[in-house]
């Protein structure tokens, strides 16, 4: 009896859960089926919904940076003009006197030019100077008046006297004087051997030269009996002006020896 009864009770449970499920499937038979999900479309959703991407990087906390403007080119440097006033050629020892636009300067081989050319040479021609990796030959430009001049002066005996006022040998460097009064290079009389005697290769209007009458060509030989074989002693000629109300020049000229007589005049 006693089994009997537990096999009854587990029957009863094994009906009751499948009546359940049975009557599940008959009610479930009377509504509506659902729709299949759609994966292409539940995936758009998602991105849809999803939230905006976080931005690459932080907020700056300043302003934006702002580079400068390119700054503009400098024009490209004029080259300095330069012009030669007076020069005296004598190799090694020869010196000009070249104007540029901070005025005249005394220049020997070896120096620098305001613009910065270096001076290479000092010749009875010129100047020579490296300018952008060439040599460049400055050389003296005549004027009119001082062509005209030297064309009248050809062939015309001069006076062997002359007048001179004491402002035209104004400046303490006697050397500045004569280079603005023309040039001159050392050489030896008549091309022989010996002592070489400054010779005249360009006089400058109204300069000392031309006040003194001395033409292109001239050979000065003495100065008040002093040899100027040395272009220093020519330079020291300031000894001479302080000393005395005139003095002479003895020159050779085409050959033949002069003598200029010259009177300083104008002195206060």
């Amino acid at each position: 009896m006693r089994g009997g009864g537990f096999l009854s009770f587990a029957a009863a449970i094994a009906f009751g859960y499948g009546g359940g499920q049975l009557a599940l499937v008959m009610i479930a038979r009377g509504l509506p089926a659902e729709a299949p999900v759609q994966i292409g479309a539940a995936l758009a959703a998602v991105d849809a919904a999803a939230p905006e991407a976080l931005p690459n990087g932080w907020p700056p906390v300043f302003d934006a940076y702002v580079p400068d403007p390119p700054r503009a080119k400098a024009p490209p440097k004029k080259a300095e003009k330069y012009r030669l006033v007076g020069l005296v050629a004598g190799g090694t020892d020869g010196w000009a006197i070249m104007n540029a636009s901070d005025g005249n300067a005394l220049v020997r081989a070896g120096d620098r030019l305001v613009g910065g050319e270096p001076v290479l040479e000092i010749e009875a021609n010129g100047v020579w100077i490296e300018r952008d990796q060439k040599r460049v030959l400055i050389r003296f430009e005549e004027t009119t008046s001082e062509m005209m001049a030297r064309i009248m002066s050809n062939g015309a005996i001069e006076g062997d006297s002359a007048e001179v006022p004491i402002s035209a040998f104004s400046g303490r460097d006697m050397r500045r004087v004569l280079g603005r009064a023309g040039s001159v290079r050392m050489v030896a009389p008549n091309g022989g051997q010996g002592e070489k005697y400054p010779e005249i290769l360009w006089v400058r209007e109204g300069q000392v030269y031309d006040l003194i009458g001395l033409q292109r060509g001239d050979m000065v030989l003495r100065v008040n009996g002093y040899s100027v074989a040395d272009p220093e002693n020519l330079a020291n000629a300031a000894q001479i002006l302080r000393s005395a109300d005139e003095f002479a020049i003895d020159i050779l000229r085409k050959g033949q020896r002069r003598t200029i007589t010259v009177k300083i005049t104008g002195r206060g």
